[in-house]
């Protein structure tokens, strides 16, 4: 999955994942996950969504078939999310909702990703302020590529 082109563009080889949120736009989520895709010239793209309430159910269930991997869920939508789902992490059905979407042979595979990211990252001390997010920034990519940063 390594050599991102320098151009931000996305090939039939790019990994795809979406971020889903009523404002995806505005979180600086996209940005800060594709600078360390880019950082470490890995081919994969997060791509924020911006999706309506009344879109969501329509937009997650159809991700079985779509070009994504994966997706990234913004707390508005947890639960409906965690209700799609073929299948749990024992975190996201412990707790009722997921924050991570894998596709794995057209199956929606949801996760809760957050506890385990914040509780890897929490000690660092080169993004104290923007903690939560970083934390996700970077789980999500470990999962995504399987190093470590």
């Amino acid at each position: 999955m390594k050599m991102m082109n320098n151009d931000n563009s996305i090939t039939a080889e790019t990994k795809l994942y979406g971020y889903i949120a009523e404002e995806a736009h505005s979180s600086r989520f996209s940005v800060t996950l594709n600078k360390l895709y880019k950082e470490n010239r890995v081919n994969a793209m997060m791509i924020p969504m911006n999706i309506r309430p009344d879109d969501v159910v329509f937009t997650i269930s159809q991700m079985r078939s779509s070009k994504l991997n994966g997706a990234i869920i913004a707390n508005e939508y947890q639960e409906e999310a965690f209700a799609l789902m073929d299948d749990l992490s024992e975190s996201a059905a412990a707790n009722g909702h997921c924050d991570c979407v894998r596709i794995e042979e057209g199956k929606l595979i949801g996760d809760l990703i957050m506890p385990a990211a914040l509780q890897r990252y929490a000690d660092r001390d080169d993004f104290p302020d923007e903690i939560a997010m970083r934390s996700m920034c970077h789980y999500f990519y470990e999962l995504t590529t399987g190093e470590r940063v």
